[in-house]
């Protein structure tokens, strides 16, 4: 029903041409609203910046609690949903929670805009004082303006934005601000959504200011256990060692690894496969032969490629590998797949939407493009829910230095995604009265 109602206002816009160009009244008085407010919206930013968010040495309750008081003063009602904390207890939080605002504009689709705060930690090699939100150039600098604060400040002002014509509105939009981006999200709008606690028609997440993300790579993790055949250190050949096969196993998924490059998508932005080897266990007793290694692997997963000969592809790399030592035998299984998102047939009325905004910053057609790292956007494409990547990044489809050192914003980008956002979801939330 919902998002029938946001397709029929779609289609009642593009006859219309209303907003296109912000040549209507809502566009204007849009317009106006983000122009006054632009000191406001630099100053909520500057905010942002200086609130500690490298994880996991800052006080992230602190933090919320801060954010909170920053919502409040726009009149904004930010609601905490507090993870349990039987589910962190064995992680690096404490006192975990997620952060939701909705505003309902009537009956109708709703729109969710999703980003975290927390940020990578600092790391050496600044030469400005990463959390002092300087303004050089143009340019915003410290840590996180460009992984996620920025995008909360362009997502704040297009609801308010919105709510300045909520008269003209239907629907609803949500800002879902989360607090564990660094550590992939699995606390934050994975947890809201398999909780039920969200239940978004479409949903938009970090991304470009000058192009709209359109998918993601998939993730395959693999844990390939090795065994072999203990025995005294000092009588090796007594045994068949089991690191010896790992040895030569990650040889040949090195080897593989460098043949990856050869291929690349189709697909903007995304270039070729990477496997990384994230992690090795056994050889834990100092005095004998080690029969057990675990390896872990992750394989990203081009949108053309199919999970199960990716993983076919692998095994017998691993199993030709492993022959090598007479004794050692391996298993390989998979531990988790996620597909590379899209936004299907039923997220591409928002996307032509959004496309025709974009358009007016620029010349020439707007790139659609996809990305290979973590992004929320895989939990919202697993709940069902269509999304794009759009928000105050770069026009190279890269993070200005996300989680390095000088990390930066260009404010007029800053700016430009935060109207063509506001247009954008007045054009799909406005009423058929209109």
């Amino acid at each position: 029903m919902k998002l029938t109602i946001g397709l029929q206002f779609a289609s009642l816009w593009d006859l219309k041409g209303i907003l296109r160009e912000m040549d209507t009244p809502i566009g204007r008085r849009m317009h106006d609203y983000l122009v006054a407010r632009r000191a406001d919206q630099f100053a909520f930013l500057s905010a942002l910046v200086r609130m500690r968010s490298d994880d996991p040495s800052c006080d992230l309750p602190l933090l919320r609690e801060n954010l909170v008081e920053q919502l409040k003063s726009f009149d904004l009602e930010p609601v905490v949903h507090e993870v349990p904390d039987e589910l962190t207890a064995s992680t690096q939080y404490d006192d975990l929670a997620n952060i939701i605002v909705r505003c309902e504009f009537g009956e109708g689709p709703t729109l969710a805009l999703g980003t975290h705060v927390d940020t990578a930690p600092v790391g050496p090699k600044w030469q400005r004082e990463p959390f002092d939100a300087i303004i050089e150039n143009g340019r915003m600098f410290g840590r996180g303006v460009s992984e996620g604060k920025g995008d909360l400040a362009a997502y704040v002002f297009t609801l308010l934005a919105l709510r300045e014509v909520s008269d003209d509105m239907c629907g609803a939009v949500e800002l879902h601000v989360t607090f564990d981006g660094v550590t992939g999200g699995a606390f934050g709008a994975k947890w809201l959504l398999e909780n039920d606690i969200v239940k978004p028609d479409h949903a938009v997440v970090p991304g470009s200011a000058h192009a709209i993300g359109v998918t993601t790579t998939g993730v395959l993790n693999l844990d390939v256990e090795l065994r072999g055949r203990t025995a005294s250190a000092g009588r090796p050949e007594n045994g068949a060692d089991a690191l010896e096969g790992a040895a030569d196993v990650l040889a040949a998924l090195y080897a593989y690894r460098e043949a990856l490059r050869e291929k690349v998508s189709d697909i903007q932005g995304i270039g070729s496969p990477t496997l990384v080897v994230t992690g090795i266990e056994g050889g834990n007793n100092p005095l004998s032969v080690p029969d057990s290694v675990t390896l872990s692997i992750d394989r990203r997963v081009l949108p053309e490629e199919r999970a199960d000969a990716v993983e076919a592809e692998i095994t017998n790399i691993i199993g030709r590998a492993v022959v090598k030592v007479p004794g050692v035998v391996c298993k390989v299984r998979r531990r988790r797949f996620l597909p590379s998102t899209s936004a299907g047939e039923d997220g591409q009325a928002f996307i032509d939407v959004l496309a025709r905004h974009v358009e007016t910053t620029k010349e020439g057609a707007v790139v659609r493009y996809g990305v290979p790292h973590e992004t929320a956007a895989r939990y919202y494409a697993a709940a069902g829910v269509p999304v794009v990547l759009y928000g105050a990044g770069s026009e190279k489809l890269e993070v200005e230095n996300s989680a390095g050192p000088d990390e930066n914003l260009l404010l007029d980008d800053l700016r430009i995604s935060t109207e063509v956002l506001s247009y954008t979801l007045a054009e799909w939330l406005a009423p058929e009265k209109i």
